[in-house]
Protein backbone atom coordinates (compact mmCIF):
# COMPACT_ATOMS: atom_id res chain seq x y z
CA UNK A 1 0.00 0.00 0.00
CA UNK A 2 2.85 2.37 0.83
CA UNK A 3 4.37 2.10 -2.65
CA UNK A 4 1.06 2.62 -4.38
CA UNK A 5 0.11 5.64 -2.27
CA UNK A 6 3.59 7.08 -2.80
CA UNK A 7 3.48 6.51 -6.55
CA UNK A 8 -0.08 7.70 -7.08
CA UNK A 9 0.49 10.86 -5.01
CA UNK A 10 3.73 11.72 -6.79
CA UNK A 11 2.32 11.31 -10.30
CA UNK A 12 -0.93 13.05 -9.42
CA UNK A 13 1.03 16.17 -8.44
CA UNK A 14 3.98 16.23 -10.81
CA UNK A 15 1.97 14.96 -13.76
CA UNK A 16 -0.51 17.82 -13.34
CA UNK A 17 1.50 20.86 -12.28
CA UNK A 18 -0.73 23.22 -14.24
CA UNK A 19 -3.72 22.01 -12.23
CA UNK A 20 -1.69 22.33 -9.02
CA UNK A 21 -1.19 26.04 -9.64
CA UNK A 22 -4.80 26.44 -10.72
CA UNK A 23 -6.00 25.03 -7.40
CA UNK A 24 -3.46 26.83 -5.21
CA UNK A 25 -2.08 29.83 -7.08
CA UNK A 26 -4.66 32.50 -6.27
CA UNK A 27 -4.87 31.54 -2.60
CA UNK A 28 -1.10 31.57 -2.15
CA UNK A 29 -0.77 34.91 -3.92
CA UNK A 30 -3.25 36.33 -1.42
CA UNK A 31 -0.97 35.13 1.36
CA UNK A 32 1.34 38.02 0.52
CA UNK A 33 -1.09 40.49 2.07
CA UNK A 34 -1.07 39.14 5.69
CA UNK A 35 2.62 38.20 5.42
CA UNK A 36 3.68 41.70 4.34
CA UNK A 37 1.34 43.29 6.91
CA UNK A 38 2.81 41.10 9.64
CA UNK A 39 6.37 41.95 8.64
CA UNK A 40 5.61 45.66 8.66
CA UNK A 41 3.90 45.33 12.03
CA UNK A 42 6.79 43.35 13.49
CA UNK A 43 9.09 46.14 12.39
CA UNK A 44 6.94 48.61 14.30
CA UNK A 45 6.51 46.48 17.41
CA UNK A 46 10.26 46.28 17.82
CA UNK A 47 10.07 49.88 19.01
CA UNK A 48 6.65 50.00 20.66
CA UNK A 49 4.07 47.64 22.11
CA UNK A 50 1.08 49.86 21.33
CA UNK A 51 0.16 47.82 18.23
CA UNK A 52 -0.30 44.53 20.10
CA UNK A 53 -4.10 44.51 19.48
CA UNK A 54 -3.42 45.02 15.77
CA UNK A 55 -0.98 42.10 15.82
CA UNK A 56 -3.63 39.93 17.47
CA UNK A 57 -6.17 40.96 14.82
CA UNK A 58 -3.77 40.08 12.03
CA UNK A 59 -3.14 36.71 13.68
CA UNK A 60 -6.89 35.98 13.79
CA UNK A 61 -7.38 37.08 10.19
CA UNK A 62 -4.43 34.94 9.11
CA UNK A 63 -5.89 31.90 10.88
CA UNK A 64 -9.32 32.34 9.27
CA UNK A 65 -7.67 32.87 5.89
CA UNK A 66 -5.55 29.73 6.32
CA UNK A 67 -8.63 27.68 7.23
CA UNK A 68 -10.62 28.95 4.25
CA UNK A 69 -7.77 28.53 1.76
CA UNK A 70 -6.96 25.04 3.05
CA UNK A 71 -10.56 23.93 2.60
CA UNK A 72 -10.89 25.48 -0.86
CA UNK A 73 -7.61 24.00 -2.12
CA UNK A 74 -8.29 20.58 -0.58
CA UNK A 75 -11.79 20.30 -2.01
CA UNK A 76 -10.59 21.34 -5.48
CA UNK A 77 -7.68 18.89 -5.42
CA UNK A 78 -9.70 15.96 -4.05
CA UNK A 79 -12.35 16.53 -6.70
CA UNK A 80 -9.70 16.70 -9.41
CA UNK A 81 -7.93 13.57 -8.20
CA UNK A 82 -11.08 11.52 -7.67
CA UNK A 83 -13.56 12.95 -10.18
CA UNK A 84 -11.33 14.61 -12.78
CA UNK A 85 -12.95 17.99 -12.12
CA UNK A 86 -10.68 20.86 -13.19
CA UNK A 87 -10.53 23.96 -10.94
CA UNK A 88 -10.95 27.39 -12.48
CA UNK A 89 -7.91 29.31 -13.65
CA UNK A 90 -8.37 31.64 -10.66
CA UNK A 91 -9.65 29.35 -7.95
CA UNK A 92 -11.03 31.15 -4.90
CA UNK A 93 -14.16 29.10 -4.40
CA UNK A 94 -15.88 28.99 -1.02
CA UNK A 95 -19.27 27.31 -1.15
CA UNK A 96 -21.37 24.80 0.73
CA UNK A 97 -18.94 21.93 0.21
CA UNK A 98 -16.01 24.01 1.44
CA UNK A 99 -18.07 25.03 4.47
CA UNK A 100 -18.78 21.39 5.30
CA UNK A 101 -15.10 20.63 4.77
CA UNK A 102 -14.09 23.34 7.27
CA UNK A 103 -16.50 21.95 9.86
CA UNK A 104 -15.09 18.46 9.33
CA UNK A 105 -11.52 19.76 9.71
CA UNK A 106 -12.40 21.53 12.95
CA UNK A 107 -14.16 18.44 14.31
CA UNK A 108 -11.21 16.25 13.32
CA UNK A 109 -8.79 18.63 15.05
CA UNK A 110 -10.90 18.54 18.22
CA UNK A 111 -10.99 14.73 18.18
CA UNK A 112 -7.23 14.53 17.77
CA UNK A 113 -6.74 17.09 20.54
CA UNK A 114 -9.01 15.23 22.95
CA UNK A 115 -7.30 11.91 22.18
CA UNK A 116 -3.81 13.37 22.52
CA UNK A 117 -4.31 15.51 25.63
CA UNK A 118 -4.28 12.64 28.18
CA UNK A 119 -1.04 11.32 26.67
CA UNK A 120 0.56 14.77 26.84
CA UNK A 121 -0.48 15.22 30.47
CA UNK A 122 0.80 11.77 31.51
CA UNK A 123 4.09 12.29 29.71
CA UNK A 124 4.52 15.76 31.23
CA UNK A 125 4.06 14.22 34.68
CA UNK A 126 6.52 11.41 33.92
CA UNK A 127 9.04 13.89 32.54
CA UNK A 128 8.99 15.92 35.75
CA UNK A 129 9.37 12.76 37.83
CA UNK A 130 12.00 10.87 35.84
CA UNK A 131 14.19 13.74 34.60
CA UNK A 132 15.46 11.35 31.90
CA UNK A 133 15.26 12.82 28.37
CA UNK A 134 16.31 9.57 26.67
CA UNK A 135 13.51 7.64 28.36
CA UNK A 136 10.97 10.30 27.41
CA UNK A 137 12.07 10.19 23.77
CA UNK A 138 11.54 6.42 23.71
CA UNK A 139 8.11 6.79 25.32
CA UNK A 140 7.08 9.45 22.78
CA UNK A 141 8.18 7.18 19.92
CA UNK A 142 6.18 4.29 21.34
CA UNK A 143 3.12 6.53 21.71
CA UNK A 144 3.56 7.77 18.14
CA UNK A 145 3.77 4.21 16.80
CA UNK A 146 0.43 3.49 18.43
CA UNK A 147 -1.40 6.76 17.73
CA UNK A 148 -0.24 7.90 14.28
CA UNK A 149 -1.77 5.10 12.14
CA UNK A 150 -5.09 5.42 13.99
CA UNK A 151 -5.19 9.20 13.51
CA UNK A 152 -4.28 9.00 9.82
CA UNK A 153 -7.23 6.73 9.10
CA UNK A 154 -9.63 9.42 10.30
CA UNK A 155 -8.43 11.76 7.54
CA UNK A 156 -10.37 9.68 5.00
CA UNK A 157 -13.44 11.65 6.04
CA UNK A 158 -12.06 14.73 4.24
CA UNK A 159 -12.01 13.54 0.60
CA UNK A 160 -15.39 11.91 1.25
CA UNK A 161 -16.83 15.35 2.06
CA UNK A 162 -15.13 16.86 -1.00
CA UNK A 163 -16.77 14.37 -3.41
CA UNK A 164 -20.12 14.69 -1.59
CA UNK A 165 -20.12 11.14 -0.23
CA UNK A 166 -19.66 11.96 3.46
CA UNK A 167 -18.33 9.36 5.89
CA UNK A 168 -18.59 9.28 9.65
CA UNK A 169 -15.35 9.06 11.58
CA UNK A 170 -16.11 5.50 12.67
CA UNK A 171 -16.77 4.42 9.08
CA UNK A 172 -13.65 6.17 7.83
CA UNK A 173 -11.59 4.50 10.56
CA UNK A 174 -12.86 1.07 9.53
CA UNK A 175 -12.30 1.73 5.81
CA UNK A 176 -8.74 2.88 6.50
CA UNK A 177 -7.64 -0.35 8.15
CA UNK A 178 -4.05 -1.08 7.15
CA UNK A 179 -3.55 2.32 5.51
CA UNK A 180 -2.49 4.48 8.46
CA UNK A 181 1.26 3.94 8.42
CA UNK A 182 1.33 3.86 4.62
CA UNK A 183 -0.31 7.29 4.52
CA UNK A 184 2.06 8.74 7.09
CA UNK A 185 5.12 7.19 5.45
CA UNK A 186 4.17 8.45 1.99
CA UNK A 187 3.43 11.97 3.26
CA UNK A 188 6.74 12.10 5.16
CA UNK A 189 8.78 10.70 2.26
CA UNK A 190 7.28 13.08 -0.30
CA UNK A 191 7.47 16.20 1.89
CA UNK A 192 10.93 15.75 3.44
CA UNK A 193 13.02 16.91 0.43
CA UNK A 194 11.00 20.11 0.07
CA UNK A 195 11.12 20.84 3.80
CA UNK A 196 14.91 20.42 3.72
CA UNK A 197 15.16 22.83 0.78
CA UNK A 198 12.95 25.36 2.59
CA UNK A 199 15.16 25.21 5.69
CA UNK A 200 18.21 25.54 3.47
CA UNK A 201 16.80 28.71 1.93
CA UNK A 202 16.34 30.23 5.37
CA UNK A 203 19.93 29.35 6.29
CA UNK A 204 21.15 30.80 3.01
CA UNK A 205 19.29 34.02 3.77
CA UNK A 206 21.16 34.26 7.08
CA UNK A 207 24.55 33.74 5.40
CA UNK A 208 24.19 36.19 2.51
CA UNK A 209 21.96 38.77 4.19
CA UNK A 210 24.86 41.06 5.00
CA UNK A 211 26.26 41.29 1.48
CA UNK A 212 23.16 41.95 -0.62
CA UNK A 213 20.06 44.16 -0.36
CA UNK A 214 18.10 42.39 2.38
CA UNK A 215 14.65 43.26 1.02
CA UNK A 216 15.52 41.71 -2.36
CA UNK A 217 16.78 38.50 -0.77
CA UNK A 218 13.75 38.25 1.49
CA UNK A 219 11.42 38.68 -1.46
CA UNK A 220 13.14 35.95 -3.49
CA UNK A 221 13.18 33.56 -0.54
CA UNK A 222 9.51 34.31 0.12
CA UNK A 223 8.62 33.44 -3.49
CA UNK A 224 10.59 30.19 -3.38
CA UNK A 225 9.09 29.24 -0.02
CA UNK A 226 5.57 29.85 -1.33
CA UNK A 227 6.28 27.58 -4.31
CA UNK A 228 7.61 24.90 -1.97
CA UNK A 229 4.58 25.28 0.29
CA UNK A 230 2.28 24.77 -2.70
CA UNK A 231 4.01 21.51 -3.62
CA UNK A 232 4.13 20.21 -0.03
CA UNK A 233 0.48 21.14 0.55
CA UNK A 234 -0.78 19.36 -2.56
CA UNK A 235 1.43 16.32 -1.95
CA UNK A 236 -0.11 15.94 1.52
CA UNK A 237 -3.64 16.24 0.09
CA UNK A 238 -2.76 13.76 -2.66
CA UNK A 239 -1.70 11.15 -0.11
CA UNK A 240 -5.17 11.32 1.46
CA UNK A 241 -6.75 11.24 -2.02
CA UNK A 242 -4.80 8.11 -2.98
CA UNK A 243 -5.60 6.37 0.31
CA UNK A 244 -9.30 7.20 -0.06
CA UNK A 245 -9.34 5.69 -3.56
CA UNK A 246 -7.74 2.50 -2.26
CA UNK A 247 -10.20 2.32 0.62
CA UNK A 248 -13.15 2.70 -1.76
CA UNK A 249 -11.75 0.06 -4.11
CA UNK A 250 -11.38 -2.36 -1.24
CA UNK A 251 -14.90 -1.62 -0.01
CA UNK A 252 -16.68 -1.87 -3.35
CA UNK A 253 -14.35 -4.00 -5.45
CA UNK A 254 -11.34 -3.01 -7.56
CA UNK A 255 -12.20 -0.27 -10.03
CA UNK A 256 -15.62 0.41 -8.50
CA UNK A 257 -14.53 3.44 -6.49
CA UNK A 258 -14.46 7.02 -7.76
CA UNK A 259 -12.51 7.23 -11.00
CA UNK A 260 -9.64 9.52 -11.80
CA UNK A 261 -9.30 11.10 -15.20
CA UNK A 262 -5.99 12.90 -14.82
Amino acid sequence: MFKRILRDSFYLVFGNLETVFRACGAWFVLQFVPIIATQLLVGETQETTETTPAAALIAIISFVFALASSASISVAWHRFGLLGEQPDLIHLKLGAIEGQFILKMILLALILMVCTLPVVLVFALLSSMLQAPAVMIVLWLVAAVFLVPHFMRLYLTLPAVAVERPLGFKEAYELGKGLGWSMFGAAFTLSLPFIVVSVGLQLLLGFVGGGLPLILIQFKVLILNLLLQIIVTVLGISVITAAYRIAMERAHGAGAGPSRSD
